[in-house]
């Protein structure tokens, strides 16, 4: 890990960075999060906490809606990043939150198989013909149980978290399709362009290097 540069103005930058006009002012710190789960997952909760010491989280039921967002984002990033990254990064809330702020809803408690990203999934899982248990898992799992419920962020949030989390990992096709995804849901390849610029202001803060990795305008003619 860098120290140059304190953690909390990497956040600062980020938030600064974040295309916020366009994507709504209670995201950009989805992409702080994926990101910090693949490189520094023990800072989440240094998120955490720069987040409520907003204004605008300073009532509980702000607070509680935050951790629901958070922990969402942690859920989505099991199928992305593995359970154990998220799970050090939920221990890190678990130390500094107050017992105030706590919120017990369990959102995949009585979650069934529903809707699933038909429209964005006939590409990736073609490649899946002759090995049919990743297509299975694709279909059901990472894009059912993880990803098909908007009840707590909806597409454009979570495809900001599953990017981010591919992304830091510099995977180079999970990327690319990834990136068409963002666009797909609505996002201008120039809002795409700064999200790479926030995921990348991460990765230098964990001393990661994200060469593999296109960039949006590498795969914006396959959108």
């Amino acid at each position: 890990m860098t120290t140059e540069e304190p953690f909390s103005a990497k956040l600062t930058g980020i938030e600064e960075k974040f295309p916020s006009q366009t994507l709504g002012n209670d995201k950009w710190y989805l992409v702080a999060l994926s990101a910090l789960v693949g490189v520094e997952p023990e800072h989440v909760g240094t998120l955490y906490t720069y987040l409520i010491n907003k204004a605008e989280y300073a009532t509980s039921e702000s607070r509680y809606s935050l951790i629901r967002r958070i922990r969402e984002g942690l859920v989505e990033n099991v199928s992305i990043q593995g359970v154990a990254k998220p799970i050090e990064a939920i221990m890190s809330i678990v130390k500094v939150e107050q017992p105030e702020d706590m919120e017990f809803s369990c959102s995949r408690e009585n979650w069934q198989l529903g809707a699933i990203y038909k429209g964005n999934l006939s590409t990736a899982t073609d490649n899946f013909k002759a090995n049919k248990d990743f297509d299975w898992i694709s279909r059901n799992i990472t894009y059912g149980l993880y990803l098909s419920d908007h009840s707590i962020l909806g597409p454009v949030e979570t495809e900001l978290i599953v990017l981010t989390g591919i992304m830091i990992q510099n995977l180079k096709l999970p990327t690319a399709w990834h990136l068409r995804g963002i666009r797909r849901v609505g996002v201008s390849q120039e809002d795409v362009e700064k999200l790479q610029q926030c995921i990348e202001l991460v990765a230098q803060f964990g001393g990661v290097s994200l060469h593999k990795v296109p960039r949006i305008a590498d795969v914006e003619h396959e959108v």
